[in-house]
């Protein structure tokens, strides 16, 4: 019985992490788009600055997400990747499925960045 509690855990804050990543970075985006509407980027700007929202979205959503301290490596990596294929949609979606290019770069960074936040917030969840 307890396996089973634990694996319900264990995807609820998964999907909690997701939801809130998700959440977190379209604001993000929406205010970045807002910044570079009045201010004058250029556009070798905005690739480095969409990784590290998508980044910070996923280290913000572990963090509050995740409630049980247990398999933060697993659970963040899990966080990462699928935030990655859900964000991919969304943003093609919202583009019309026209342009669409899958980026190596979140492939590879998202989970690590995932892993990394879930070590961290279990670690912060099983100290308290």
């Amino acid at each position: 019985m307890e396996k089973t509690t634990d694996l319900k855990g264990n995807i609820t804050d998964v999907i909690k992490a997701i939801l809130l990543s998700v959440l977190i970075s379209l604001g993000l985006v929406l205010i970045f788009a807002m910044v570079i509407k009045f201010a004058a980027l250029p556009s070798k700007v905005i690739m480095p600055v969409n990784i590290a929202i998508k980044i910070l979205s996923v280290l913000i959503g572990t963090l509050i997400g995740f409630k049980n301290a247990q398999n933060g490596l697993f659970k963040g990596a899990i966080t990462g990747l699928v935030y990655m294929l859900f964000t991919f949609f969304i943003f093609a979606a919202l583009s019309g499925f026209k342009d669409i290019k899958f980026s190596w770069i979140d492939l590879v960074t998202l989970p690590i960045a995932g892993a990394i936040s879930g070590i961290i917030a279990v670690n912060i969840r099983g100290r308290k």
